[in-house]
């Protein structure tokens, strides 16, 4: 169900149930989720989030705000969910379809979602606060009933990853297949090395693409942690050049996120080296992605040309030319 009028009718059936007069919402997105703008005459603005249907429990949605919350208690500038008139803060609903969905509200964080013409400084700060969000991670003693998604191969790029089998993308081809098949084994092959041990794999956000981003000022603020999961640490960098891989401005994007992250926390060499699997196993993923998302706006915005250019990164990545200046 993603026709407006129906959205509408569940957002403000959502909205009744919160302390607040005659708020309005404004449609902002159609994604994974949808996403509303709440205005109040007198009040603070928020952020209506209504959740995909059948992609998280209530159980893993309320992890997700737990772990909010303990970054917020240690100054991070995160997303800040909001109770209702009960004291709960997520909300079910059952829209004309009789679909049950999740809604959880959040106060409004002031910023400008980036473009690829961002100043690559930005990314300097993101380094450094998804350094923070990393140490946060390897420390935190996550509450009882903690549960999220572990993102690794099978879930990222499998059969029944979530976000849809790669084969299915638009535009593949049988050299294409069997090129991206075999980037995959290589790439599980070199992860299976690299190792899971509590340095290198744990609590991420795993969805730190432009779109989650905030730019104020001299702020980066991260938001939207519906994604947030566990793996591997460095897959945040990997998502952090999500859908523009190949951008001429990818390469000092990255010098500059390893900069701030280097002010901030410790990479080695490993780390390092297991960077370009990473960002090409999440450009896979992305390419699952717009199999199942083919409709989309945002899936026809990337043109025509978006799988064979995937099938150029993987060459590239095959051959050792994926972010080579790393070496």
């Amino acid at each position: 169900m993603t026709d407006p009028a129906s959205l509408y009718r569940l957002a403000h059936a959502a909205l009744a149930q919160y302390p607040l007069r005659d708020a309005q919402p404004s449609l902002l997105s159609i994604s994974e989720n949808v996403v509303f703008r709440i205005d109040t005459p007198s009040g603070p603005r928020h952020v209506l989030r209504l959740h995909r249907p059948g992609y998280h429990t209530a159980a893993e949605i309320g992890s997700e705000l737990a772990w909010l919350d303990a970054l917020h208690a240690t100054g991070l500038d995160v997303p800040r969910p909001r109770p209702g008139r009960d004291g709960g803060r997520i909300r079910t609903l059952c829209g004309t379809d009789g679909i049950p969905r999740h809604a959880v509200l959040f106060d409004w964080m002031e910023g400008t979602e980036p473009t690829t013409d961002v100043d690559p400084a930005a990314f300097a700060r993101l380094g450094g606060v998804t350094a923070r969000l990393h140490a946060h991670s390897r420390q935190w003693q996550r509450p009882p009933g903690f549960t999220r998604k572990v993102w690794t191969p099978a879930t990222m790029t499998g059969p029944d990853a979530p976000w849809g089998w790669w084969p299915d993308a638009p535009g593949m081809t049988d050299a294409g297949r069997d090129l991206i098949a075999g980037c995959l084994r290589t790439v599980a092959a070199q992860l299976a090395d690299y190792g899971t041990g509590p340095a290198r794999f744990g609590l991420i956000h795993a969805d730190l693409r432009l779109a989650n981003l905030l730019i104020s000022g001299t702020h980066t603020r991260l938001i939207d942690f519906d994604d947030c999961g566990i793996s591997w640490f460095m897959q945040d960098l990997a998502a952090a050049l999500s859908f523009y891989e190949d951008h001429p401005q990818a390469p000092r994007w990255v010098d500059h996120w390893l900069s701030g992250y280097g002010t901030m926390g410790d990479l080695t060499q490993a780390d390092l080296d297991i960077l370009p699997a990473l960002v090409i196993q999440r450009r896979i993923q992305l390419l699952a992605w717009t199999g199942t998302h083919a409709r989309t706006e945002q899936v026809r915005s990337l043109g025509r040309d978006w799988t064979g250019r995937t099938f150029a990164l993987c060459e590239a990545w095959k051959n050792g030319r994926l972010l080579r200046h790393l070496g």
